[in-house]
């Protein structure tokens, strides 16, 4: 009876093929051998893409008990001081920026490099100067950011295969959608179409899984791939900012800015921008680049939530010598701004919690698509060809002979 049931859906399948227009074909064709080339890369992506999701929270999670210091004391050290004294205490580390808070029991957080570009963060105690831990968490989550890229460990031919990979992906996504569309709308189309039928045979909950949560996952994968690909193309990039109005790479402008160097004058304390700063309302932290001696300025991101990529804020260039903000272009502040609105909608960081979980569970999608299509098309190729009967000759009885 199976066997009877497995000849009449091969029957099916093959008379629905033949129906098929050849644009039809076409796209089916694409979205599988598109989707089997591709697979294994867009799987890395989406993977490293939800590792990074939450890399602020679990660094905070390492930190532990040395994100607060347990007594808050009348006199608290300057910027300054405190990066002489993580100095002193690791001298084999090179500070490049730091993170303080408006809370007066937050530590004072240090990001720096060792000699080999191993990147830390180490929480300091702002009334003593003392290190209170250091954590190699921050160089993981770069290695992770660098696997999403394919830079790790293939360089620039790795990022190129990524951003092909991820042009491929928004093709799937289209074709997909294609595949998805019933001929006909129907309530049995509409049960197919958005529902898994988790009790039928792992073949047909496989294709559910990849069909259902294919289409209800699709306009926030596309918006994960596209912003990907702003990030990632740089013609894209350039295409976005002129769109809308705004200076493409707006950081490499940014440190051309600000007065020529001279020797013969001091920098102000950083506290003259650091004050300012954390009277605004909405300000409870700031991070501040520590730049070369000979650069004149300092790019400062201040607001309420600062990541490692996102930032709920603004940010800021300010002057050395005069601790004063230096004043941008709007083309050039709309460019800071599309590059950051840009980089919260990629990793999740435009909605607190939910917009991070909501962006995790996306890219377990992502991930599961390019597995559960194989297994689709494996089972398929896999699919036992009908038994053809041959029938026997008749075998005639032969007369005794007399």
């Amino acid at each position: 009876m199976k066997e009877i049931d497995n000849t009449r859906e091969n029957k099916r399948e093959t008379k629905r093929k033949k129906g098929r227009s050849w644009l039809s074909r076409l796209n089916s064709w694409l979205h599988l051998w598109l989707g089997i080339g591709s697979g294994i890369i867009v799987f890395i992506v989406a993977i490293t893409g939800c590792m990074f999701v939450f890399c602020d929270d679990i660094i905070d999670g390492i930190g532990g008990s040395a994100l607060r210091v347990p007594e808050v004391k009348e006199v608290r050290l300057t910027p300054e001081e405190l990066v002489t004294a993580f100095k002193k205490e690791n001298p084999h580390l090179h500070p490049f920026y730091f993170v303080t808070y408006k809370d007066p029991q937050r530590t004072f957080r240090v990001g720096a490099e060792d000699k080999n570009d191993v990147f830390s963060f180490t929480w300091v105690d702002p009334y003593t100067g003392k290190s209170l831990k250091t954590t190699t968490a921050y160089y993981f989550f770069y290695v992770v950011a660098h696997i999403h890229s394919g830079h790790i460990p293939f360089g620039e031919v790795g990022g190129l295969i990524v951003e092909i990979a991820t042009w491929i992906f928004l093709i799937e996504l289209i074709t997909g959608l294609i595949l998805w569309w019933p001929v006909k709308w129907t309530k049995a189309t509409r049960e197919q179409s958005f529902k898994i039928k988790f009790k039928a045979s792992w073949k047909r909950v496989n294709y559910d899984l990849h069909n259902v949560p294919g289409f209800y996952s699709l306009v926030p994968a596309l918006m994960l791939t596209v912003t990907g690909l702003i990030i990632a193309n740089k013609p894209l990039n350039r295409a976005t900012h002129n769109l809308l109005d705004g200076k493409a790479q707006p950081y490499a402008a940014i440190r051309k800015m600000g007065p020529a160097y001279d020797s013969t004058r001091a920098y102000l304390p950083m506290n003259t921008v650091l004050d300012q700063l954390l009277r605004e309302p909405g300000v409870t932290q700031v991070r501040m680049s520590l730049p070369p001696e000979r650069q004149t300025v300092q790019l400062v991101l201040a607001g309420s939530d600062i990541g490692l990529k996102g930032i709920d804020g603004r940010i800021l260039v300010a002057d050395r010598y005069t601790g004063n903000e230096i004043k941008m272009a709007p083309a050039l502040l709309r460019g800071i701004s599309i590059e950051g609105w840009n980089m919260n909608l990629h990793i999740g960081f435009w909605a607190g919690w939910f917009g991070k979980i909501f962006t995790f569970i996306i890219g377990l999608i992502c991930a599961a698509l390019p597995i559960t299509g194989f297994l689709i098309w494996w089972g398929r190729r896999k699919k036992k060809k009908p038994v053809r009967r041959v029938a026997r000759p008749t075998v005639q009885p032969v007369a005794a002979s007399v």
